[in-house]
């Protein structure tokens, strides 16, 4: 009987592998009967799809950019032996490969408006979770949330909005003006959100408090929490480096607009590939240096001020555009924001001279911008005063620049580094690759509705300058 059972094992093996089953461990679940068994599984790095991709939504089985009748092709070529399966090439999350993604694939590719399916996919804290389709209302939060849903095309599904938006920003939209408030990201009101029957709530930021208790709160009512975002986090030690990346999933998992997003993504490759390109021409000793500060002595009484340091996703993308971001490598600087004094300030700024460095690009990151809570012109120049304090011996010559927060927090964050190349290398960047010329491209490509931003005072100089103080 023993043997018996062998050669029946056997054969069943045999006729797996002639189904064309390919198993590919995606997380302790083997069952392929239960869709979205691999939801809340963290995928290690060594395990991420494809870095170059901007879409980890499972069904992208060639893990490019789209998810089409070329992701059909490609994983039916898996199931039948010839291909090599992919991180994404399982549809229906289940924690293998076979036969029955192909089916799920087609059904997400040919979903209508109306059409009930689940989709998976991979969030900011790598974890793998899901966006049930139709998606026909959101709640958002933060200028992260605003301009991404410009970009995207969503700004119409937005139906309930943070305290911040409805304070700064929903001027920019008939939406956003109509939209319900949630209250904060750190402190959203649950009830109201399921009293709304919102479809999906996504923060416009990672909070490493609010994001524990959101999914818990929500979930049970039928609400997706989707932790996909274009700004820097809040008690979370990920960088959110690939902002491009969210802004595409934002708005394929949303159901938005894609033409519009995909117009956004070769806008912004554009750009990004001159300012690679270029900053690859700098040598080690051109290129400029820079430290971000993020509040400012003009209304900071403590004496303790936040530096921006490692791997802080600012100080990424200026890495990108070839600047020398000090801190990336000083040892005060270890963390992604840092409360400093001011005499630790001037150990940074002797250390940056004694480096080689001898000239010195300070830029105060505020909430001006729209949100206009700070002035750049009063915050800079009171940077300007406490700086001059030090040892003018040991200080590098110093110049001054401001940006408003919600430029880099945003799908606005390339001209944050065409304004480093354009401030510290002028002439290095092609004609047309201008930080004002590209803000005023921004707004007339990607507004919902353009007339609302002129309406609201926008002024390049709230924005980005460079000061001559």
């Amino acid at each position: 009987m023993d043997k018996k059972v062998m050669i029946i094992a056997i054969i069943a093996v045999v006729a797996v592998a002639a189904a064309g089953v390919v198993v590919l461990t995606m997380g302790s679940h083997n069952s392929s009967d239960d869709n979205g068994k691999i939801v809340g599984n963290t995928i290690a790095e060594a395990d991420f799809p494809n870095k170059d991709s901007r879409l980890w939504v499972y069904g992208n089985a060639n893990e490019d950019d789209k998810i089409d009748n070329a992701d059909v092709t490609y994983l039916e070529e898996i199931v039948a032996g010839t291909k090599t399966a992919t991180r994404l090439a399982d549809a229906n999350a289940d924690g293998k490969v076979d036969s029955k993604d192909v089916d799920y694939l087609k059904s997400i590719i040919g979903a209508g408006a109306d059409t009930k399916i689940d989709v998976y996919y991979i969030d900011n804290y790598f974890k793998v979770a899901k966006v049930s389709w139709p998606v026909k209302s959101i709640a958002t939060t933060y200028c992260s949330g605003v301009y991404t849903c410009e970009v995207t095309g969503l700004t119409g599904k937005v139906k309930m909005i943070d305290s911040t938006i409805e304070s700064y920003w929903a001027k920019l939209n008939s939406s956003l003006q109509s939209a319900t408030s949630l209250g904060t990201t750190e402190t959203p009101d649950y009830e109201k959100i399921m009293q709304n029957k919102i479809d999906v709530y996504i923060p416009g930021y990672c909070d490493s408090n609010a994001d524990v208790e959101s999914p818990k709160k929500l979930n049970p009512a039928g609400i997706d929490v989707m932790f996909m975002n274009t700004c820097d986090n809040s008690g979370v030690s990920y960088p959110n480096e690939y902002i491009d990346r969210s802004i595409v999933m934002f708005g394929y998992l949303l159901q938005g607009d894609m033409t519009k997003t995909y117009q956004y993504l070769a806008w912004h490759d554009d750009i990004l590939n001159e300012v690679k390109t270029k900053a690859a021409t700098l040598a080690e000793n051109e290129k400029g240096a820079l430290i971000m500060s993020r509040n400012a002595p003009s209304y900071i009484t403590t004496g303790q001020y936040s530096i921006t340091g490692k791997d802080n996703t600012n100080l990424i993308h200026a890495d990108w555009a070839g600047v020398y971001s000090v801190g990336q490598h000083h040892s005060i600087l270890t963390k992604n924001y840092n409360t400093v004094t001011a005499e630790q300030i001037y150990t940074v700024l002797y250390d940056t001279k004694n480096a080689g460095y001898s000239d010195l690009y300070w830029i105060d990151n505020e909430h001006d911008g729209l949100r206009g809570q700070r002035e750049l012109d009063t915050t800079v120049a009171s940077w300007k005063d406490l700086i001059d304090a030090g040892d003018s011996g040991k200080l590098p010559d110093m110049h001054y620049l401001g940006m408003a927060r919600e430029a880099g927090n945003s799908p606005m964050y390339v001209l944050e580094m065409v304004f480093y190349l354009n401030v510290m290398h002028p002439g290095l960047l092609s004609a047309g690759y201008e930080y004002d010329t590209l803000f005023t491209q921004f707004i007339n490509n990607f507004a919902t509705e353009k007339a609302k931003y002129d309406a609201a005072g926008v002024d390049i100089d709230n924005f980005f300058k460079s000061y001559t103080l």
